[in-house]
């Protein structure tokens, strides 16, 4: 499909599209993934995300009825806070990965792409009597994300406070109805900033001119595989248990009464794990493998097939490539060596939860 106005704004500005057929076509990089990459670390960098999916639940009854599918505690969210959660089946399977938060009259759910529409089915199926409107506000609003060390610095160039972790600011006299997010992703400060696709240009530019630096999906994936953060749809599906993201802290409350999936969840947390978990693996080589190739680890003194990547990326950092993959107990310790095959290869890879 064509680029839209914002994208050519993008090409105009260095930036490299790959696939304009896409349904949403993203730049790869502007010139150089490398400097992109490292100013993620050292200063500030600026991502395009617009296909990120928006639904607002409105009515009298939208806090009780989505605490009641949902793993984290909504019933008590205070205005303007946020927080991660899974909408589970009832084997606890995750149906939905989204972050809430309390616009006071409604509530905002923040998706990845193409997931709003199963979502909203299931939800919708649950409301017989309660006062709940879910509307899907993607076509309206757009997405930027801002992060970096000097994300918040450059945010206050342009009168917007410091937030905290999960807090939000709805921007006072906004004509393209801001509202800026924090979303620490990449376990640095990052600030998701929802507003009007017709507002998206003049916004962009004015973060670009207050020292943000674009970049393109190369960086972002580094950037947010290194920090095992998942995408649902890509890194998790509704195969997975929602303790199996390892997201725990950041997306379930252990201390909020029944909800659908409650009980397995609970099981688990008692038990103490998880027979499978999302980690980070970290490639020696520069070789990519593509998504669906088998980690195989060496299991009681057998080769043995241990998970599947689900995403990758080449890196900048201090390894070459890196991935993130669902592995199996009995490989997925911090430090535990793997194998990939790249190209009729073996390939080493070590099992990591964080770069760090």
């Amino acid at each position: 499909m064509p680029l839209n106005h914002f994208q050519l704004v993008q090409e105009a500005a260095g930036a490299h599209f790959p696939d304009k057929d896409h349904e949403y076509p993203y730049p790869s990089h502007y010139g150089d993934p490398q400097q992109e990459y490292q100013a993620g670390h050292e200063s500030a960098v600026l991502f395009d995300l617009s296909d990120r999916e928006q639904v607002e639940l409105k009515g009298a009854d939208r806090q009780k009825f989505l605490h009641n599918f949902c793993t984290n505690d909504i019933k008590n969210l205070p205005v303007d806070q946020g927080c991660e959660a899974f909408v589970t089946n009832v084997q606890s399977r995750i149906l939905g990965y989204i972050t809430v938060f309390n616009q006071g009259d409604s509530l905002w759910l923040d998706l990845a792409p193409g997931q709003s529409a199963a979502l909203t089915e299931h939800l919708d199926r649950y409301i017989i009597m309660e006062d709940v409107e879910q509307v899907v506000r993607s076509p309206e609003f757009g997405c930027l994300y801002l992060t970096g060390p000097e994300a918040g610095h450059i945010l206050s160039k342009l009168d917007i406070a410091a937030l905290a972790v999960n807090q939000q600011q709805r921007v006072a006299d906004s004509e393209a109805e801001l509202t800026v997010r924090r979303v620490d992703w990449f376990g640095q400060p990052g600030y998701l900033c929802c507003l009007l696709h017709e507002k998206i240009v003049a916004f962009w530019q004015q973060l670009i001119e207050a020292g943000a630096k674009p970049a393109g999906q190369e960086a972002f994936e580094a950037l947010r595989i290194e920090s095992c953060f998942p995408l649902s749809g890509i890194d998790l599906t509704d195969d997975n248990l929602a303790q199996e993201a390892g997201r725990s802290s950041q997306a379930i409350s252990f201390k909020k009464g029944c909800y659908l999936g409650q009980e397995p969840i609970a099981r688990i947390d008692a038990l103490g794990h998880v027979n499978q978990e999302l980690r980070i693996i970290a490639l020696e080589g520069d070789g990519v493998p593509a998504p669906g190739t088998p980690v195989v680890a060496t299991v009681k003194d057998n080769q043995k097939e241990v998970g599947k990547i689900t995403s990758v990326a080449k890196s900048y950092g201090k390894y070459p490539v890196v991935a993130l993959a669902i592995i199996r107990k009995e490989a997925y310790e911090p430090g535990t060596k793997v194998e990939v095959v790249v190209e009729e290869q073996a390939v080493e890879g070590t099992v990591l939860c964080s770069m760090e």
